[in-house]
């Protein structure tokens, strides 16, 4: 398949709110779900966008998105080698423990990326990130352009 990466809440919830320059998201999801990228994502990530369908009472599109993600996604579970390098990360860069979480889920995956639009969260792990807007152009239109050769 390629590349593996693992989506933080913020790319989700980008299409979710069609925040400005979701379109870059929205085609790094569409990827995932067409196959042509491999995505994972750690259960923080999935409580964290279903937590905004609760609020708003939208329990038809919680359980849609809850059910696509088991579908199109790897869904990291935190075990005990994840919560021993998300404490590492944690203590190392005083990050929030979620956002820990989903950077040793990241590790833990061997994803290629962790795409965010979170840069200075970004700025602190030393995990290849990456924001959508620049795996758009920089990944997936590379692979894009040897397809088509």
């Amino acid at each position: 398949m390629g590349l593996k990466v693992s989506l933080d809440t913020n790319v989700f919830l980008a299409v979710k709110n069609k925040e400005p320059g979701f379109e870059f998201s929205k085609r790094i999801i569409d990827s995932v779900e067409e196959n042509t990228i491999e995505g994972i994502m750690s259960t923080i990530v999935l409580a964290e966008v279903l937590i905004g369908f609760y609020q708003n009472e939208e329990n038809e599109e919680a359980n849609k998105f809850s059910s696509k993600a088991l579908l199109n996604y790897d869904v990291i579970s935190v075990n005990h080698d994840i919560a021993i390098e998300a404490a590492k990360i944690r203590a190392r860069y005083n990050i929030k423990l979620p956002d820990a979480i989903i950077a040793a889920s990241t590790i833990y995956s061997g994803a290629d990326f962790l795409i965010s639009h979170d840069k200075p969260l970004l700025k602190k792990l030393k995990i290849q990130n990456i924001t959508p807007k620049e795996f758009v152009e920089n990944c997936l239109e590379d692979m894009k352009d040897r397809d088509e050769n």
